[in-house]
């Protein structure tokens, strides 16, 4: 008889790995991808992201981003010589 070959699949990313988490480098906005079912991708405040996520600090690590406010702004700012 042949062996099974089903076997349990490990998770992508275990719980040690921390969540990289884009993080606005003007406005310290989060963006948040909208994992859950009727959540759409949005920047929200930090506390508001770790709270609806009910994560740890050990489970993240921040990467330098650019909200689309922050971003529009500051192109804003740069055309008109206003920084």
């Amino acid at each position: 008889m042949a062996a099974s070959t089903t076997r349990a699949h490990k998770p992508i990313m275990p719980d040690s790995t921390p969540r990289i988490i884009p993080m606005c480098e003007l406005c310290r906005r989060v963006y948040d991808h909208g994992t859950d079912s009727g959540h759409t991708s949005v920047w929200t405040h930090l506390q508001a992201y770790v709270t609806r996520h009910r994560l740890h600090a050990k489970q993240v690590a921040f990467s330098p981003s650019y909200c689309i406010d922050c971003k529009n702004g500051y192109t804003l700012a740069a055309t008109y010589g206003q920084h």
